[in-house]
């Protein structure tokens, strides 16, 4: 009887054991935030830029360079497989191609096609960033986002591209 009762308690704290160890809360990273609005600072090809972005999952992206100076104003929308290009009354449509593959504004809209398409992998991740790599045509890209999936920063170190974003606005839908 004794040895009955032992072995039932084995199997009941074995199965306790494997029940509350599988309740265990995984700290899993936030999905990379995809709509979204900011500003950004970048360096690109020794250059400075600044600006904002808006962006959405469904490839459409809109770039406005405030510095420097004599890009200010300067604006680029993709949309559609089409770009817009516009600086104060002056207007200019041409299809995406159209832009060098390595020129800022497709370096950009070329990562945020990579994270929309899902073609990240992450890397590390901690409490408040995750890091992921992201395979382009001018090379990998190393994206960082924080704890709640919002891209903070993304470097392309072939295409001499470092982009910081800050004031991040995640849409919700």
């Amino acid at each position: 009887m004794t040895k009955s009762v032992l072995k039932a308690l084995y199997v009941f704290s074995f199965l306790l054991i494997f029940l509350f160890g599988g309740c265990q809360v995984k700290n899993e990273p936030a999905d990379i935030v995809t709509n979204f609005s900011a500003k950004f600072t970048s360096d690109y090809r020794d250059a400075e830029y600044s600006g904002s972005i808006i962006t959405n999952r469904q490839g459409v992206a809109y770039i406005s360079i405030s510095s420097p100076e004599e890009l200010d104003g300067l604006s680029f929308e993709y949309k559609n497989g089409e770009l817009e290009m516009s600086r104060e009354s002056l207007i200019c449509s041409a299809d995406e191609a159209y832009l060098p593959q390595n020129s800022f504004p497709s370096l950009v809209k070329s990562i945020l096609n990579g994270v929309s398409q899902g073609r990240t992998n992450l890397s590390s991740h901690s409490d408040s960033v995750c890091t992921y790599n992201l395979k382009t045509d001018n090379g990998n890209c190393v994206i960082v986002t924080d704890k709640d999936g919002k891209i903070i920063s993304a470097e392309i170190k072939n295409a001499e591209l470092k982009i910081e974003f800050s004031e991040i606005e995640a849409d919700k839908n």
